[in-house]
């Protein structure tokens, strides 16, 4: 069994997975990977490129006929422009993406603003580049809002960047317009920049409403943005992703991507040209199926008496278990152990979350209904015992 007691971030979320696959019948409800299969005609494409593409050449920065989808797509649903020549860089995925926008920000002794909870490979990354995290707390009263107040009294001398994550990951939150205009205006004020991860852009429920950072007046010349085609499209393992931003920080993240990887698969490139080029439908669809499956969640967490936080955007939902009186890890482990279900600890997204569990809804329908009943069997036994 894995030893998942000294790990913290991402080696601990590694950890339970390696002790889930202990069990046949396990229902994974913690991971962040869409359950649905990629859509034809991507992996189509993928397979012309194979035939016709695979020993084609591209630059560090990709392809320019993806990297000209790409600043379509930013136009269409992000509202701001960029140059495809010089403000778009193709990355594997938003975990590269990721690591090369902080790269690229954030020096050493520098420090990155960072909403609690919080992604937790932002912190790796930071490690990498020397820099610092200060995190500014959100609380689920208020659905993890960012406060803009919160966030300037966070600032220092050694301050470089804000991070803003919209739809967050894990608290299911997304950053009010209102609010998106205050935090550009102060990035603007104290002279910072902001990294923006929008890779749940596509997926917002009832009447909440997504706004990119770089749409903001000011905001463009100060932001670099974060997406990738694993979690709309489910592709997470075709390894598609992009930065966007102006100009002389877009070189550092060019250089940067051509020192570490390289350019991606020429064949994930045509896959991913298909994705943003092609029917959007199947986009669609998933969000569909996401807020039925996200109703469930709910209604099953409200049965059980575990309060949460609405969630605005995203796959998941994060809920407050502190009436058990037990941390995070326990409960987790211990509701894999006794149904063979796995959500992910909150302790894994930052150390003021023992009370919290990050469930996710990317499993079918039927299997989802499984899940939920097995983990209220599991907290029915588990609060028996402690009565």
């Amino acid at each position: 069994m894995a030893n998942t007691n000294q790990k913290k971030g991402t080696d601990l979320l590694y950890a339970l997975l390696a002790q889930a696959r202990e069990y046949p019948d396990v229902i994974v409800m913690g991971r962040g990977d869409p359950d649905f299969d990629t859509p034809p005609h991507i992996v189509a494409a993928a397979g012309k490129a194979m035939q016709q593409n695979a020993n084609d050449d591209s630059p560090p920065e990709g392809i320019l006929p993806l990297r000209q989808a790409i600043a379509e797509r930013v136009k269409q649903y992000n509202h701001f422009e960029v140059d495809p020549e010089t403000e778009v860089v193709v990355t594997n995925g938003g975990q590269e993406a990721l690591f090369l926008m902080v790269l690229a920000a954030v020096g050493v002794g520098e420090e990155l603003l960072t909403p609690d909870p919080n992604y937790n490979t932002y912190n790796d990354a930071l490690r990498f580049a020397g820099g610092t995290s200060v995190p500014v707390s959100t609380r689920p009263e208020t659905n993890f809002r960012i406060d803009p107040a919160l966030m300037a009294a966070a600032i220092t001398d050694k301050t470089r960047a804000m991070l803003l994550v919209s739809p967050n990951n894990p608290a299911a939150s997304v950053i009010a317009p209102d609010d998106v205009r205050a935090l550009v205006n102060l990035a603007v004020d104290r002279d910072l920049l902001i990294l923006s991860d929008e890779i749940y852009d596509r997926f917002v429920y009832d009447d909440f409403v997504h706004t990119s950072p770089a749409s903001i007046p000011g905001g463009k010349e100060r932001t670099l943005t974060l997406n990738a085609l694993s979690k709309a499209f489910s592709m997470t393992g075709w390894r598609v992703g992009w930065i966007t931003g102006p100009a002389d920080l877009m070189a550092q993240v060019k250089h940067l991507k051509a020192a570490t990887s390289g350019p991606n698969s020429i064949i994930s490139q045509h896959a991913g040209l298909a994705a943003l080029t092609g029917p959007q439908e199947p986009v669609e669809m998933m969000l569909n199926a996401y807020k039925a499956r996200r109703r469930m969640v709910m209604d099953a967490l409200d049965a059980m008496d575990i309060s949460y936080a609405t969630p605005q955007g995203g796959q998941f939902i994060f809920a407050d278990i502190s009436f058990t009186g037990m941390n995070s890890l326990e409960l987790a482990k211990l509701i894999l152990e006794e149904e063979h279900v796995l959500a992910y600890p909150g302790s894994a997204f930052g150390p003021s979350w023992e009370n919290s569990l990050r469930i996710t809804f990317l499993q079918p329908e039927d299997k989802l209904k499984e899940g939920l009943d097995r983990m209220q069997r599991a907290m029915t036994k588990i609060l028996g015992v402690k009565g």
